[in-house]
């Protein structure tokens, strides 16, 4: 499927403010630039409510080919839950970038400008999580209190040095939460101290949680952790990550169309992440939502 392209078209870029410094602004230039030389007209906003009254206002009168997603994950999630009807671009300038290695796609503003060009548009699934859209994956367990920590601190942009210490306190120190999964696949909830819904292969820091995972077969992929203590999750995190077998009984793992996880009575209060950013407070209830997200990709990808 094509976006198309010509002069009348326009480009608009949400950039996240607290991501694109150093390269990442250099190559915004570089887009923005490429964009024009191609006859594209281009705005680019940090703030969210300008750039949406300004596309309420050009509907209609005004052809937006695409609107450009300058930051990580969940600058892309973010569009999409405020305007899920118009063709998204990426520029990855977050720390993971889960859906742009995906795609193909790399901190290049020429290569960009390219791919929006060329128009070729992948229909990818989406889900929504307590009612809200995300784009690749919903996890609670330690990770989750990991991402809860890091964004409560946040002053600009998040490397990976970032999460160094949260990840060391929460090996060492912090609660391990135990979660009662229920879905139509099973015959009884299971329960497991981390679980991930998702759509990718692969998690932050190039993790296979979910290897066999489509984003656009219309399921969801879920895995629960069975594991108890700190060490036994250490250990299968370690093996998972060196290729190393995992014994199906450390694992549960199926896929469903909706699925929903709790914390087990007295646990506490536990948190739950998805696309990197926090996502609130347990109980959550996520179903997918096939073809729904209109993304502009490189030809090999679409």
């Amino acid at each position: 499927m094509s976006a198309g392209n010509g002069t009348d078209s326009w480009v608009v870029i949400q950039r996240n403010p607290l991501s694109g410094s150093g390269r990442g602004g250099r190559e915004l230039l570089t887009l923005v630039s490429a964009l024009r030389r191609r006859g594209y007209r281009v705005r680019m906003f940090s703030d969210r409510a300008q750039l949406d009254r300004w596309v309420v206002r050009a509907a209609g009168d005004r052809r937006i080919c695409c609107i450009v997603a300058a930051g990580g994950d969940g600058t892309v999630a973010d569009l999409l839950n405020r305007h899920p009807t118009i063709p998204l671009a990426v520029l990855p300038l977050g720390t993971e970038n889960l859906l742009a290695k995906y795609l193909g796609l790399r901190r290049d503003g020429e290569f960009l400008s390219g791919v929006i060009a060329a128009g070729v548009v992948r229909r990818l699934d989406s889900a929504f999580c307590n009612g809200r859209r995300f784009l690749l994956m919903v996890s609670c367990g330690p990770d989750a209190e990991v991402v809860e920590c890091v964004h409560s601190r946040r002053r600009g942009h998040i490397s990976r040095l970032d999460y160094v210490g949260p990840v060391i306190r929460s090996l060492l120190s912090a609660t391990l939460y135990r979660f009662e999964v229920t879905a139509a696949e099973l015959s009884q909830p299971v329960s497991g101290v981390h679980v991930i819904v998702s759509s990718v292969p692969k998690y932050g820091f190039d993790f296979p949680f979910s290897p066999a995972a489509e984003p656009d077969d219309g399921l969801l992929d879920v895995r629960v952790y069975h594991g108890s203590g700190r060490a036994a999750m250490l250990w299968h995190v370690v093996r998972l990550r060196l290729g190393w077998p995992i014994a199906a009984a450390e694992v549960t793992s199926f896929r469903t169309t909706a699925v929903s996880v709790r914390v087990q009575a007295s646990a506490g209060v536990a948190h739950f992440q998805f696309d990197g950013d926090p996502g609130g407070e347990l109980p959550l209830s996520v179903v997918v939502a096939p073809s729904s997200m209109r993304l502009l990709v490189p030809a090999a990808a679409g």
